[in-house]
């Protein structure tokens, strides 16, 4: 691989990891969301959420370096392989903890949210703290995208990336093309850019979701949903898409977020 196509790889990488510090987690406080209606669903129960390997995970498709062979024997393509085994995660994931502490509507940070004094507060006090159900919602996705990717099932955790990380994707797909070397689809390449499964199965452990702030909007722009999680309680962030009524997880890890 040429010496340009390793920096857009890095670069790509970078993006879809939240590593660079910006992108995403910028998002400007004065941004439009959709205001969230009150929450009119009783607290779920509080859970931690664990990665609990499944009998079938030796069934699904789109591991590292399937690329379809198993899937084109039963006359499926890998796109809705994905789809199915998505579907499973999603159906399989446990809840975990979520705070009913929010007030839906408010612009303050969620109680237990820490925030830099005179820093960049701008995820915890982005838009608005959207309702108890759509935190509820946003934590399953989330965390049956992470289970997906500790079990290393990456056509299920391609299907559950929003828009933008796939568009990212694509575009170091089509440089890698362009250099003669052949990515595959979301799923090879998300084999490529992974971490160490072991950091994989660390980072799907949400001890409890603090905060949703935002709710999506016409123009595309995420909601952001906030938890924390080993090691010792760290607040992460991630960014979340909603996409034909379901939410979807807008970078390939939680980024961290920085507090005093």
């Amino acid at each position: 691989m040429s010496r340009a196509l390793l920096a857009l790889a890095a670069c790509v990488a970078a993006l879809l990891l939240g590593g660079c510090g910006g992108g995403d987690q910028g998002a400007s406080t004065g941004s439009t969301t959709q205001q969230p209606t009150a929450a009119n669903t009783p607290p779920p129960s509080r859970q931690d959420t664990q990665v609990e390997p499944r009998e079938e995970k030796g069934k699904q498709g789109n591991k590292q370096g399937n690329k379809g062979g198993s899937t084109a024997a039963k006359g499926e393509g890998p796109q809705k392989q994905g789809n199915t085994s998505s579907k499973k995660h999603l159906e399989l994931a446990r809840i975990p903890a979520i705070s009913s502490a929010p007030v839906a509507g408010s612009k303050a940070p969620a109680p237990g949210v820490k925030t830099v004094k005179g820093g960049d507060n701008s995820v915890q006090e982005y838009g608005t703290e959207a309702d108890e159900s759509a935190r509820r919602q946003a934590a399953i996705a989330l965390a049956a995208y992470l289970n997906a990717r500790a079990e290393e099932d990456w056509g299920a955790a391609c299907a559950l990336l929003a828009k933008k990380p796939m568009e990212q994707l694509e575009r170091l797909q089509g440089a890698a093309a362009k250099q003669g070397k052949e990515l595959g689809g979301c799923a090879q390449t998300m084999a490529l850019l992974r971490e160490g499964q072991a950091q994989a199965i660390e980072q799907a452990k949400i001890a409890e979701v603090l905060s949703f702030r935002g709710e999506g909007d016409i123009s595309g722009d995420p909601s952001y949903l906030i938890f924390t999680a080993p090691p010792s309680q760290t607040l992460f962030s991630m960014p979340m898409y909603l996409q034909g009524g379901a939410w979807k997880v807008g970078l390939a890890r939680p980024s961290e977020l920085p507090v005093g």
